[in-house]
């Protein structure tokens, strides 16, 4: 009888764990193409908004504003924002860790970016599924980045073998669907 007790504990015990996993590992809640798609465009927008605001903030740096100008970028991509960060390893903007990728995707966006190359990725970020990209960023597409980060000079670039000058990634992230 006892025997009967334990071998009805241990089964209930793996029906609700089988049931347990069954659950977290859905793919029902898998977005449709349609809804990816519209998030890529969403990310197509979003970058071209975000490109123009920082050539914006550029134009407006001069030598005398550059601690103003580095905190203004700072103020929008920040660790707070997970959507939309600009990242890298060769001196932060604000110092500490503001612009180190966060998570593996960044990581292989930086990876990447590191060698002029873009990264894109639809992925699940806890409960919800994004859109996500990275754009190569190098020294060369405006002069006011030695303002900002003056070890950005050609010895650095020579020493460092990188001659396309490429210094991080933007990252974006688009959450997909209606939630």
């Amino acid at each position: 009888m006892r025997y009967m007790k334990i071998k009805r504990v241990i089964g209930l015990a793996a029906l609700l764990s089988v049931v347990g996993i069954a659950g977290f590992g859905r793919t029902d809640d898998l977005p449709s193409s349609e809804e990816v798609a519209f998030a890529e465009r969403t990310g197509d927008l979003l970058q071209n908004e975000l490109v123009s605001a920082l050539f914006q903030e550029f134009n407006e740096t001069t030598p005398d504003n550059t601690e103003q100008g580095k905190h203004a970028i700072s103020l929008i991509f920040n660790n707070a924002n997970r959507d939309m960060r600009l990242i890298g390893v060769f001196g932060p903007l604000l110092g500490g860790s503001n612009d180190l990728p966060g998570d593996s995707f960044e990581r292989k966006s930086l990876s990447l970016a590191l060698q002029g190359k873009p990264n894109t990725s639809v992925e699940q970020v806890g409960d919800r599924w994004y859109s996500r990209r990275s754009i190569p960023l190098s020294n060369t597409f405006h002069t006011a980045c030695v303002l900002c980060r003056t070890n950005f000079t050609s010895q650095f670039f020579t020493q460092t073998n990188n001659l396309g000058q490429w210094v991080g990634a933007l990252t974006l992230r688009v959450p997909i669907g209606d939630e």
